[in-house]
């Protein structure tokens, strides 16, 4: 299919209905994104970890070739030493700036994922304009027609957020809202809207607040027992829970997007009955 040929709506009761490719090469990609996120925070925090003994293999190698006392090797010796007492301190805390920039990543990862969506079906469907919300737009038509058919989409999903306030909004609401204009709204599984209003807020506390609680993160997230100005810790097994929630996320909108389009999602779901297993190790 063409990328600007609009699809009409899917008619039910298709048996041999398949997704467009539009939407498995959306949902692969975005799952390959997740996958690499945290691939990429497990190798870091292991290569945090071998910073720990490169003193002793930095003043070995000075000592067999002689120059230990030499300025240059000195220096080499003492920023070691500060990096293996950085990564010491990040390992016994359980890499908590690592992991933090990990939460900051994964809640981008899910506004791209949820807005890119949006945009390919204004741009794939044929009924994707004509809901109320995108009629009630006001576009500058002169700036709308200068930007290319992919742009275009892009456009609108950027105006609607705008109108319906998404950005405002906590926690998987902030994507339901842009949703719901389209039909696409599903359920969640038990647990999962909590886990992600709280990787929301712990995301908003260390992109906004230096890495601090305050009193709306104490109030909104009390299980986690943090005290006003306490730094906000990541731990492993937290940012392992947010990204198998945000793995539910995707497969809980994936069926969603199946049964629009009548698609038997049956095996895949028996496959994947626990999320986990598209979560990094």
């Amino acid at each position: 299919m063409s990328s600007n040929r609009k699809e009409a709506a899917p008619s039910a009761g298709t048996d041999a209905q398949k997704l467009p490719k539009w939407i498995t090469n959306h949902f692969r990609e975005s799952l390959d994104s997740h996958e690499l996120l945290m691939q990429i925070t497990e190798i870091s925090s292991r290569g945090i970890g071998v910073l720990r003994g490169m003193p002793k293999i930095v003043k070995v190698l000075a000592d067999v070739e002689g120059n230990s006392h030499h300025p240059d090797s000195l220096k080499k010796l003492e920023r070691a030493q500060k990096e293996a007492e950085l990564a010491g301190t990040e390992v016994d805390r359980d890499f908590p700036v690592l992991h933090g920039l990990a939460v900051v990543g994964l809640w981008s990862w899910m506004e791209h994922f949820v807005k890119g969506f949006v945009a390919l079906w204004l741009a794939h469907r044929r009924d994707a304009l004509n809901v109320p919300a995108v009629q009630k737009l006001r576009v500058k038509l002169g700036e709308y027609l200068q930007l290319q058919k992919a742009e275009q989409a892009q456009f609108l999903v950027e105006l609607l957020e705008q109108e319906l306030a998404s950005p405002l909004k906590r926690g998987a609401t902030r994507f339901d809202s842009l949703l719901q204009p389209f039909g696409l709204t599903f359920q969640l599984p038990d647990g999962c809207a909590q886990t992600l209003f709280e990787l929301q807020q712990v995301r908003n506390a260390i992109a906004h607040r230096n890495g601090r609680a305050d009193r709306r993160l104490r109030s909104d997230c009390p299980w986690l027992k943090l005290k006003i100005n306490q730094p906000v810790l990541v731990s492993r097994v937290m940012l392992r829970t947010y990204a198998t929630a945000a793995a539910e996320f995707l497969l809980a909108f994936l069926y969603r997007v199946g049964e629009i389009y009548s698609v038997d999602l049956g095996p895949i779901k028996q496959e994947a009955s626990s999320p986990s297993v598209i979560v990094a190790s």
